[in-house]
């Protein structure tokens, strides 16, 4: 069974995110940061398998992923995933992140002893599991996914809180370019500060090695899409050789327009991907860089 090689390799890299360590919502992997936060119906992107496992199961591989990423906030990210789809046709990936940032608390975490214009730190510990499991079929052709995940968290203001909740996700290749995938985040609602409860659908078109073109929209989950913000993301990579690729994005969210890009060194038996990304308008500036090796067995 995959699962007892997945756990090995996932186990040995919790202690790589330990040392890697680290806004309620999830940093994506310097892969998909590059390319304006698409992945949902990326198959080669193990690193966002929290949310694109259906998509993974798409084609076969056994890949485990690690990184980290530093932005504004004083936020501090560590992440590894790892996911098989070969060694059966179940497909399993898991993820683990930790974060650590230090945003504004909400007026009512505030102590009342607290003066206008006192600073006041918060200091917040965001911790992550994700376990999916995904069954393809028509020769790949197809896919359907569940997600588990359990999260918990410190708050320096706000005190400590954790969830269990869960996904579904769908994936299809109705050509070999062309791939589309849908999926549902945190499908409970919990009240957790952390969650997203979110209905995203991605396609993503790569018609040779060397080009892939991909979008994403998300909305919230049980909400009214044409009253609640619509959150789009584009992306684009280009493989300038066989070892480099250039990559570069842009995502519209709550009405904060951010760009991003990235580089990726990439080989049979591992790839280095890192990232910039930044808010538009934003002063100062508001800036998250990603990095993340992947190894391919």
């Amino acid at each position: 069974m995959p699962l007892r090689k997945l756990a090995p390799l996932l186990g040995s890299a919790l202690l790589l995110g330990r040392a890697l360590s680290a806004h309620a919502e999830e940093l994506p992997g310097a892969r998909s940061a590059g390319r304006g936060g698409v992945g949902l119906a990326n198959p080669t992107d193990v690193g966002e398998v929290a949310t694109n496992v259906a998509a993974v199961a798409l084609g076969e591989r056994y890949d485990l992923v690690a990184g980290g990423a530093y932005g504004p906030d004083d936020t501090w990210l560590g992440r590894v995933a790892a996911a098989d789809s070969r060694t059966s046709l179940v497909t399993l990936g898991a993820t683990y992140t930790y974060r650590l940032d230090d945003v504004e608390p909400p007026l009512s975490a505030l102590p009342g002893w607290v003066l206008d214009g006192d600073e006041l730190t918060n200091t917040t510990s965001h911790q992550g599991f994700a376990v999916g499991i995904a069954y393809p079929f028509l020769d790949r052709r197809m896919s359907i996914a569940a997600t588990g995940r359990y999260d918990w968290r410190d708050s320096e203001q706000e005190g400590s809180s954790d969830a269990f909740n869960f996904g579904v996700s769908a994936a299809g290749k109705p050509s070999e370019a062309f791939t589309v995938a849908l999926g549902i985040n945190n499908a409970l609602d919990l009240g957790y500060p952390d969650s997203e409860r979110t209905v995203d659908v991605g396609a993503r078109w790569e018609p040779g090695p060397f080009l892939g073109l991909e979008g994403a929209l998300r909305t919230e989950w049980m909400g009214d899409p044409f009253e609640e913000s619509i959150a789009e993301h584009v992306g684009a990579d280009v493989g300038l050789t066989e070892w480099l690729r250039l990559s570069a994005g842009w995502q519209h969210d709550d009405g904060v327009h951010t760009l991003g890009g990235g580089i990726s060194l990439v080989s049979d038996k591992a790839d280095l991907d890192y990232s910039l990304q930044g808010e538009l308008d934003a002063d100062p500036a508001r800036l998250w860089h990603s990095l993340d090796l992947r190894i391919h067995f």
